[in-house]
């Protein structure tokens, strides 16, 4: 019985170890979109009028919080303090493959995603049509 029991605990903490960690920071390279039957890349879209958005950042922290981090960004003052702003509050909960991207006074109310990490490269796919976003680890 001792074996069977530890068996199982072995088994329990193999399988937690294999969990996608998405601890760290990352930069959007595409946003795929769906509108009116016709995808594109709404990130691409964005570098076209705001080059120095391609130094933003994403950062998912430990403590559960998700930041934009648009510091090193050469964007004007202005625009970086209202990107900042709209990610204040965000937070993140993983739970198997899903990732949501809530607030912290309602966590688990917000985006959902499945995700898959490969290397340095992260994919979401929204779970309601939110589109597809692939992150580059930095």
């Amino acid at each position: 019985m001792l074996k069977f029991i530890s068996f199982i605990f072995i088994l329990f903490f193999s399988f937690k170890s294999f969990t996608q960690n998405p601890i760290g920071k990352w930069k959007v390279i595409s946003e795929i979109n769906e509108w009116q039957g016709e995808k594109f890349d709404s990130h691409k879209a964005l570098l076209s009028q705001r080059p120095c958005a391609a130094k933003i950042f994403y950062v998912i922290h430990t403590d559960g919080t998700y930041r934009l981090d648009a510091s090193q960004s050469n964007c004007e003052e202005k625009y970086k303090k209202i990107q900042e702003k709209l990610y204040s509050e965000t937070v993140w909960t993983v739970t198997g493959n899903v990732i949501t991207i809530g607030n912290k006074k309602a966590p688990s109310v917000g985006q959902k995603y499945t995700f898959t990490l490969t290397g340095n490269k992260m994919v979401w796919t929204g779970t309601e049509g939110q589109g597809t976003i692939t992150y580059q680890k930095i």
